[in-house]
């Protein structure tokens, strides 16, 4: 309960058929039917009922939600567990220097935390989840046309001022062509395989 309300938003509408609302969820048939049934002096009608298969239900013995998903949310949630991959944790070792300074790139150390059932999985060389490389957007634009992101209350001169207001990759690759001899042998969409493109810098 939140506010004295239902987090789940129950109770839900009752409907005479299924349907798929504007935001792309399901509305489930619901039956209006008048009956319900009272516990803890509160009537608990159709619209109490959580999304179940029957089918399901009867062949696992079990308690199962269903719904029904059909919106990119939906799978970006569902892929964001599988390719998390492990616990990280980041460990710094050595001595402080005198004048107070720590040299962090020297000292930091990439840790991961494997549980047992991961351990033993890697040991008997089971297959994990796979993924192809990451793919980096090459974006390009007409002379003084770059694209500035900036919040809609800041002052206009703020962001005329920032210095990363006439950057951007684009650019970067024909300054790289400038200032790099190997940048010259390298098409724009083949850049990014030998450089690697830091905004702000």
């Amino acid at each position: 309960m939140v506010n004295g309300k239902c987090s789940k938003m129950f109770p839900k509408p009752l409907n005479i058929r299924t349907s798929i609302d504007l935001n792309g969820f399901p509305a489930y048939m619901r039956r209006i039917d008048g009956r319900f049934i009272e516990k803890n002096g509160i009537r608990l009608d159709n619209g109490f009922v959580v999304p179940y298969n029957r089918d399901l239900m009867l062949r696992y013995r079990v308690h199962m939600n269903v719904e029904w998903c059909v919106q990119t949310r939906a799978v970006k949630y569902l892929f964001k567990y599988i390719h998390k991959g492990p616990d990280y944790a980041s460990a710094a070792m050595g001595k402080e220097d005198e004048d107070g300074v720590i040299d962090e790139i020297k000292t930091y150390y990439d840790c991961r935390y494997i549980t047992a059932c991961e351990s033993s999985w890697r040991i008997l060389a089971f297959p994990t989840h796979f993924r192809t490389t990451s793919v980096e957007k090459l974006g390009f634009h007409l002379p003084d046309q770059e694209l500035v992101f900036f919040d809609e209350d800041e002052p206009i001169e703020s962001i005329l001022n920032k210095k990363t207001v006439n950057q951007s990759m684009f650019l970067a690759w024909f300054i790289a062509n400038i200032k790099y001899a190997e940048a010259r042998e390298l098409t724009y969409a083949e850049f990014p395989t030998k450089f690697v493109w830091k905004s702000g810098t």
